[in-house]
């Protein structure tokens, strides 16, 4: 590792932890891609947390830094450390190092409340602003309110949990204010409330109200605009549900260099492929439908590139901008198929050449047979669509049951008729079914 990653230009990071060389088995090691440097160089906000359980020894933990990458708009990891020394010397030199050698200049890092992590980044870096995680301070009141809320034994085990629950919600409307005034005058509220819960209220005051710096940590009111988006850890702990789940399929693995491995080849590669994927498009892949002149002329979907028929993307555009679907009749297959007319001076009609016969079809909104079949085929469409509607009208005690029995009726007709049709035109149904295969 220590030779084939330079040779790639990663930043490495070691360094000899061992306290006057009695601990001879902690180590630590760190590394980062250059394309993880570019990234982090442009970046400002960071989410920092350690995930457990990479491999079969239990003490060896790998911090990652992870971003809002700014074309995908996804989490996208910036640097690992591995270790088995989980105090804050490590985290601290780590997090100096990246500061001298990738130009790491964070304004904003958001952690789980770990004073470990707290002391590891103002030692680092004393006048970032740390953020707490909102899913982790709930579970931090809520474990505190489990163990600390008592009341005297008049009041029943239900009382007991409504007065704790009535407590966390209040909790919850303080973390979620973010007008200043607002936020400080409901803390006060809130200890006044509960003037007899002595062991909470000194929790409260010792870990979340003690001082400005403790409020800046979890306040909203003292969140940057910038750094919204990072009011929980989901973009690193998405982060490590892939790493664990997709990568390394929820095995824990032996070797740690099949940890380097997997992060400096497969993720590496995955998260590369995913920026390329957006470059190449122009933006998110997705299909497109050309329309001109009110006309719907064609689809990128599979399904018309292959069949060359009207899709469902068509029909549904025709349905909200109402307007019509251009395709015309080739006679020797006798199937539908979109296709871009040849516009005349006055643009009252369009004139497709059949290539096989040289005869001429006038397609557009004045044709009534194929108006009326796309008609047809855009209502059976929303027919299909409209089935959870059907399925619900089973528990409308009371529906008029005329009514769904002539809808039935009605139903069944049109399909009669369909196959109708269908038998008196066997010859030409059997030629679009061979054609389609």
């Amino acid at each position: 590792m220590n030779e084939k990653l330079p040779e790639r230009n990663y930043c490495i990071f070691t360094r000899d932890l061992c306290v006057n060389n009695i601990e001879s088995n902690i180590f630590t090691f760190g590394f980062q891609s250059p394309v993880q440097v570019r990234v982090t160089r442009i970046a400002t906000s960071f989410c920092l947390d350690a995930t457990h359980g990479i491999s079969a020894r239990s003490g060896e933990v790998m911090y990652s830094l992870v971003t809002q990458h700014n074309v995908t708009g996804k989490g996208f990891p910036v640097a690992y450390m591995v270790t088995n020394d989980q105090t804050v010397r490590p985290i601290s030199q780590w997090l100096m190092h990246l500061c001298e050698r990738s130009y790491f200049r964070p304004l904003n890092i958001t952690i789980d409340c770990s004073i470990p992590k707290v002391n590891a980044i103002t030692s680092a870096f004393p006048h970032v602003a740390i953020h707490y995680c909102e899913f982790h301070i709930l579970r931090a009141w809520q474990t505190n309110l489990n163990n600390k809320v008592r009341l005297d034994a008049s009041f029943t085990s239900a009382q007991l949990a409504a007065y704790k629950q009535e407590l966390k919600n209040k909790l919850k409307y303080i973390l979620m204010e973010s007008n200043k005034e607002v936020f400080l005058t409901r803390i006060l509220d809130f200890k006044r409330d509960i003037p007899n819960q002595l062991h909470f209220l000194r929790y409260f005051e010792t870990r979340w109200n003690g001082s400005e710096v403790l409020l800046k940590r979890w306040g909203h009111p003292y969140v940057n605009d910038s750094h919204r988006r990072y009011l929980t850890n989901n973009f690193i702990e998405s982060w490590h549900n892939q790493l664990k789940t997709i990568y390394f399929g929820h095995a824990r693995i032996r070797r740690l260099d099949r940890l380097v491995f997997d992060l400096t080849n497969n993720v590496e590669y995955f998260y590369e492929q995913e920026v390329d994927c957006i470059h190449l498009n122009n933006g998110k892949m997705g299909l497109s439908i050309t329309a001109e002149n009110d006309l719907i002329e064609c689809c990128s979907c599979p399904r018309y590139i292959s069949q060359q028929v009207p899709c469902k993307h068509a029909f549904l555009l025709k349905r909200y901008r109402k307007i019509n679907i251009l395709y015309t009749i080739q006679r020797d297959v006798n199937h539908l198929a979109m296709q871009r007319p040849a516009v005349l001076a006055e643009e009252e009609e369009v004139v497709i050449v059949d290539e096989e016969d040289g005869r001429e079809d006038v397609v557009g909104a004045q044709n009534d047979v194929d108006t009326s079949t796309t008609d047809l085929i855009t209502h059976t469409t929303l027919l299909h669509h409209q089935r959870l509607n059907l399925e619900h009208m089973r528990t409308i005690s009371d529906i008029d049951v005329s009514e769904i029995n002539y809808m039935t009726r009605c139903v069944k007709e049109l399909l009669d008729r369909i196959d109708n049709i269908r038998n008196r035109n066997r010859n030409s149904f059997r030629n679009m079914n061979i054609q389609r295969q």
